[in-house]
Order: structure tokens, then C-alpha cells, then sequence
């Protein structure tokens, strides 16, 4: 293994990866914010849950997960789908994170795609109920690269 700085390169990458998932979804989070204070709901529900998908992965990339990719039958799946698996698999299972964790995730995934067919159907509970479950999991992520 090649070491760098009294760390081998792989866990220099490792934590590369889980800072920037953390920087991504620090913006992703402000600009949610942001644009709920605007009251632009749908907006600020697809940037939470943008924070909420780069907070996973930087829980992920500090697991040791160093790709967004799932194998398949045919293909290696990637995007989102392949988040949905890697979060089960290496989160939900080794108990990192709790059912009702991964179900929410789903659940915000589901109705955002949904919405996609009805532009501005996100009510302002729902996006402040997104926008507290992607702080908390941004807070979580960040305690779990440490």
C-alpha cells in the first residue's frame, strides 16, 4: 500500500470522499433553507433531500464504501438506486442507522418523485419535517467521520 503522510492512501481517499459528501450537503442544506424562507417549497424539498442523499454517503465513504455503485445481474447500478441498496446494506443493516431512518429516506425519495408530476405539491410541514431530518442526518454524518 502507498502511504502518504503517516496514512495510507486509501484511508486519505476514504476521508476525502466523507468530507466532501459533508460539504455538498452543508450547501445543499443552506440552500434549503434558504429557499424555504422564500417559500419556495418544492425547491428547498429537493435540496433537503439532496442533503439527505450526500449525508448517507458520507456515512457511507466512512464505512469504507469508496463508490455510489451496486452490482446487478447484467450491470452495475448506480444514482440513486444504488444508494437506496448501498444505505440498506452497510447503514440500516450493521445498525448505523435506525428502520425508521432508512424508511423516512424512502419515504422523502417516493414523494419527491411523485411531486416531480405535480410541481408545488409540497405543503410546508412536509419540507420542514425534510428540512429537520437532513439536519439531524447531517449531524450524524459529520459525528461519524470523526
Amino acid at each position: 500500500m502507498c502511504r502518504m503522510g503517516g496514512r495510507n492512501f486509501m484511508e486519505k481517499n476514504q476521508g476525502d470522499l466523507a468530507e466532501w459528501a459533508l460539504q455538498k450537503a452543508e450547501q445543499y442544506l443552506q440552500s434549503a433553507k434558504s429557499n424555504f424562507e422564500e417559500d419556495r417549497m418544492f425547491v428547498a424539498a429537493e435540496e433537503a433531500f439532496r442533503a439527505i442523499e450526500n449525508s448517507l454517503e458520507a456515512m457511507l465513504y466512512s464505512q469504507g464504501i469508496s463508490k455510489i455503485a451496486y452490482p446487478g445481474k447484467d450491470k452495475e447500478f448506480t444514482g440513486r438506486l444504488a444508494l437506496q441498496f448501498l444505505v440498506r446494506d452497510n447503514l440500516l443493516n450493521k445498525k448505523l442507522i435506525e428502520r425508521r431512518d432508512y424508511d423516512k429516506y424512502l419515504a422523502y425519495a417516493a414523494k419527491l418523485h411523485q411531486a416531480g408530476y405535480r410541481y408545488g405539491s409540497f405543503e410546508e410541514k412536509d419540507v420542514e419535517g425534510a428540512l429537520e431530518y437532513a439536519e439531524g442526518l447531517f449531524h450524524r454524518a459529520s459525528e461519524m467521520k470523526k
